[in-house]
């Protein structure tokens, strides 16, 4: 009989007790790290994360969280407004003649390295912003201050900073404070310190070597671009103050599918842009991932088809405007809203309860202004094909429409990762074969998407903004669309230049209503774009993650409040 060795036993005892010990201390570093730190899947990548160059919507939040802007839009659900709070201002006052702005800084504001934020910061980034070789998709809000001779800001006369804590703004006509604000709120300053070791001409060249200096909640650890963005508490600031999580990561992951896996296993906390969560897995989620909490962002985002009104090409080789073959016409514009099935892609994809149909770019947010009155441009595809006709187009032998020897034949675009686009790119394309137009569909990625509908480079493109203000529909349009990026299909009328001007101004509360109405009735009689609808956009969240407020204003509204439940 064998006797059994008691210190072999001893021994294998103490390594599976230290061996417990290590896991169980691994687990804690685990649970200890994921108790700081929330990780967000997103589709695509920021385009810059610097207030002088971003275009894009969630690049523009992000930068509000870096960046020390005036004031805090706040979002008033009862009477459908936006109020501003205090930021990086304290407070202001507007002249009587709504001409002049004075704005009084928070002395406390500081940028990660020590500096301190001052007026002087505004100032210079101004005078950045107004840089042509700079090409800010924000540039124009420069053009309500006091004007040079060339027409261009005198940021010298309008722009006062009488010590670091003051900044006073001059207009050239009066301005409805609103409009003020929610214009310069947009004009984040960078730091001027660190700045000005670079010439005005190589920013934009530059931008993937310039530090990013923060003042808010946030700082940058990492950006590995198309990959990773990673933040982490900033511990000086006071915008509000540094955020309570540690580590907000942001992976780009393209695939719709792939983050909505992520979400489900725990491997991402949040699932938001690109539209969020498809309204089809709500379900399913909620009986296979009970610790995952949907919340809906409503009434801010469209998606609609931008029609090119001009010759692209033509724009491009000789900076000339030539009416688009396809598109330039009005009546060939209304017909092709006709011929969509709104409805179609509503019911097949959001459902109903998730969407409603436009035919202008106005949020059913504000309703008091709404032009309910307006012919709702009802799927119609016989009247589509009798205003074709009226166009002048007719059906070849192939029974594609054409005119003048010319097909009706365009390329659709839109970007990659967005299955709601994707779905509704595919109905378009059907409901147009069936009145003799060929659509065929390209997907790029958003940058490059984003890249080409700039230049021009799109005939047509299926894709969407983010416009929950009623300041910002004011920039969405405009005939100098050199000066207005976000006037995408490059469409000019000069009484709806007329209609902002005016509405940028102090107004009786009856003229304004008047106003929007005749900007209603401009946008829905020429349709630009062809105006699909206003979604939800439901964005996942693991309920482990606390305080999360998501509103009309932004997705990341509070998220240096956010904390999570250990």
């Amino acid at each position: 009989m064998r006797v059994p060795d008691f210190r072999k036993t001893v021994v294998s005892a103490l390594l599976l007790l230290m061996l417990a010990g290590i896991t169980a201390c691994k687990k804690n570093d685990t649970e200890a790290l994921r108790g700081e730190r929330v990780v967000t899947g997103i589709s695509a990548d920021f385009d810059y994360l610097n207030p002088l160059l971003i275009q894009l919507s969630m690049s523009r939040e992000i930068c509000m969280l870096l960046y020390p802007s005036l004031a805090k839009p706040s979002y008033d659900k009862a009477n459908g407004a936006i109020t501003f709070l205090p930021n990086t201002a304290n407070s202001w006052e507007f002249s009587a003649d709504g001409q002049k702005v004075t704005f009084h800084l928070k002395s406390s504001a500081r940028w990660e390295d020590g500096k301190p934020v001052t007026s002087h910061d505004f100032k210079y980034s101004y005078a950045l912003y107004k840089r042509p070789e700079i090409a800010s998709s924000r540039q124009h809000y420069l053009n309500d201050l006091l004007l040079l001779a060339d027409g261009t800001a005198d940021i010298e006369r309008a722009v006062e900073v009488p010590n670091d804590s003051t900044l006073v703004l001059h207009f050239n006509k009066p301005m409805a404070p609103e409009i003020i604000l929610d214009h310069f709120n947009d004009l984040m300053p960078v730091a001027e310190h660190l700045f000005k070791a670079y010439s005005p001409d190589e920013i934009r060249s530059k931008a993937a070597e310039i530090p990013v200096l923060s003042a808010g909640p946030f700082r940058v650890k990492k950006w590995s671009r198309q990959e990773k963005l990673e933040l982490v508490t900033n511990p000086s600031s006071r915008l509000p103050h540094p955020a309570i999580i540690k580590n907000l990561i942001f992976l780009v992951v393209p695939e719709y599918t792939t983050r909505l896996a992520m979400l489900k296993s725990g491997q991402i906390d949040a699932m938001i842009s690109a539209g969020g969560i498809n309204p089809k897995d709500i379900r399913e989620l909620a009986k296979s991932s009970p610790s995952i909490a949907i919340k809906p962002v409503k009434n801010r985002y469209f998606d609609s088809i931008v029609w090119l009104n001009i010759d692209g090409e033509a724009w491009r080789n000789e900076h000339k405007i030539k009416p688009n073959p396809l598109f330039g016409d009005k009546k060939v514009r209304q017909a092709l809203t006709l011929a969509i099935d709104r409805q179609s892609i509503i019911d097949g994809f959001m459902g109903p309860e998730h969407a409603t149909i436009i035919n202008t770019s106005l949020s059913p947010a504000y309703k008091s202004i709404a032009d309910t009155s307006l012919d709702p441009y009802a799927y119609n595809p016989q009247r589509a094909t009798a205003l074709l006709r009226e166009a002048g187009w007719a059906p070849g032998p192939d029974g594609i429409l054409q005119k003048q020897g010319r097909k009706f034949s365009f390329e659709l675009a839109a970007p990659v990762g967005n299955p709601r686009r994707n779905y509704a790119a595919t109905i378009v394309q059907q409901n147009l074969r069936e009145i003799g137009i060929e659509c065929r569909l390209k997907f790029d990625e958003s940058l490059i998407f984003l890249k080409n509908q700039n230049s021009f480079r799109y005939e047509a493109a299926l894709s969407g903004l983010a416009a929950e203000t009623l300041p910002f529909q004011l920039v969405i349009w405009g005939s100098d669309f050199v000066k207005r990026p976000f006037n995408s299909s490059a469409f000019q009328n000069g009484r709806l230049d007329t209609v902002i001007d005016e509405l940028s101004r102090p107004l009786p509360k009856e003229r304004e209503v008047a106003l929007w109405k005749e900007y209603q009735k401009i946008l829905h009689e020429e349709q630009p774009r062809s105006f699909l609808y206003y979604y939800d956009e439901l964005e996942g969240f693991n309920k482990r993650i606390r305080n999360s407020d998501v509103n009309l204003i932004s997705t990341l509204y509070n998220v240096y409040d956010w904390s999570v439940k250990p």
